[in-house]
């Protein structure tokens, strides 16, 4: 059986759309454990309603509290009341898929920790697109795609938990952070690739939001988390990330973040070859000029890592 772990703060516009998809999940039995972020409107009311109206011995829905720390606390707090063999984690505002469980119960094993499935993603209103998503189990490709994101993970239980969780300190880019060291422990995997699931959306009021210059601090915490955590080993990957966020904050024009963005590369990442140096040079350039697919360039360079 699966354990679906919904974080919520202040969501009570996005909620009750979120739920009654879930809800309409074709699969059954499940469990549902809905965790209040500490939210201040009516995000816990709209709860309590959905599972006063669906709670039954097929559809088991649970009311938790974590008062502070943010969303990654809270799914720790879902992940702690998981009494399950897999646990699965999906944000407050997007769409769940219907025939989701259907598809991925069969997959989960005891043999397995971590199934991967792609999912789909739609920015500011436009029609929802497939994530990258590449099936491998190389953290390097997560440290450039972030294929491994919060609705792309199903996790053994026991293996999250040994792993260590979530990280608290990171207020975004936490799942990017989770995927690169879940796959450094080097687990069991299986992979769902016949199709995409769910709709995800990225805006202004969602965790990832749309502007990097707006969240580039959080975003630096989390490479240097990972940094730190890996100990060198992904350091060329690390500096084209970096890289491209340095793009990106010069395509918004944010020339004091891009400034202290390149500052903070060769800080943390100057011990790279004077080849990878100008690579990244070269990634930084192509993406400020509106370049796309720019992660695939890095991957490419990085092929010799994978």
């Amino acid at each position: 059986m699966l354990t679906i772990v919904v974080p919520y703060y202040n969501r009570e516009a996005y909620l009750p759309r979120t739920l009654q998809s879930i809800a309409a999940s074709t699969y059954r039995p499940m469990r549902l454990i809905l965790v209040d972020n500490h939210s201040t409107d009516r995000s816990h009311a709209v709860c309590e309603e959905f599972a006063h109206e669906h709670q039954d011995k097929d559809f088991h829905v649970v009311l938790a509290e974590q008062p502070d720390g943010g969303a990654a606390a809270a799914r720790n707090k879902g992940l702690e009341l998981c009494d399950t063999p897999f646990v699965y984690f999906f944000d407050s505002d997007d769409l769940f898929d219907a025939g989701f469980l259907t598809a991925v119960m069969p997959l989960l094993k005891s043999d397995m920790d971590l199934l991967a499935v792609p999912t789909r993603v739609a920015k500011n209103g436009e029609a929802p697109v497939t994530r990258p998503f590449i099936k491998t189990a190389s953290p390097v490709a997560q440290v450039l795609t972030g294929h491994l994101s919060t609705q792309a993970m199903v996790f053994r239980t026991d293996f999250l938990r040994k792993i260590g969780g979530w990280n608290e300190t990171l207020p975004m880019w936490n799942d990017w952070e989770l995927g690169v060291r879940a796959l450094a422990a080097k687990p069991r995997m299986r992979w769902l690739t016949d199709m995409a699931f769910h709709t995800v959306f990225l805006h202004d009021d969602s965790l990832t939001g749309s502007s990097f210059s707006a969240r580039v601090h959080s975003m630096r915490k989390a490479v240097r988390a990972v940094a730190d955590e890996t100990g060198g080993t992904l350091s060329k990957p690390l500096r084209f990330r970096m890289e491209l966020i340095t793009g990106m904050l010069l395509r918004e024009n944010d020339r004091t973040e891009a400034d202290e963005n390149k500052k903070l590369t060769r800080q943390w990442f100057g011990g790279e070859s004077v080849l990878t140096r100008f690579f990244g040079f070269l990634i930084r350039k192509y993406v400020s000029w509106g370049g796309r697919g720019s992660w695939r360039i890095a991957y490419w360079l990085c092929r010799k890592d994978v």
